[in-house]
């Protein structure tokens, strides 16, 4: 089992904010909490309970396991954050090789 790193929670909890446009006020009240908590989790001075950070995976519709880094995730946002960080013969060949899974019926 991979650790759990607070550094990957607070940057994906950050990601997911600055992605729904949220400001961290408006995710602590959508949550229950504090804006000045948010940014607690967010630098990693803080890390949250089992009730938050299920109530942050729920909002966000991501699991607890992504948030702490277990996994990696495969929502739309996430690949098309990796992609837009790819050169653009790294593109083509993603391209490329997602054509090709789907040619094959994968």
């Amino acid at each position: 089992m991979k650790q759990v790193s607070l550094e990957i929670f607070a940057n994906r909890l950050k990601r997911l904010r600055e992605q729904h446009n949220l400001s961290t006020r408006a995710l602590g009240e959508l949550i229950g909490t504090s804006n000045a908590t948010i940014s607690r989790y967010e630098t990693g001075k803080r890390d949250p309970d089992l009730v938050v950070a299920h109530k942050l995976a729920t909002y966000f519709d991501v699991t607890v396991e992504y948030l702490c880094g277990e996994s990696e995730g495969t929502d739309i946002e996430s690949l098309n954050e990796m992609y837009s960080k790819l050169s653009e013969t790294s593109k083509r060949d993603a391209i490329k090789y997602i054509t090709y899974l789907y040619e094959r019926g994968e």
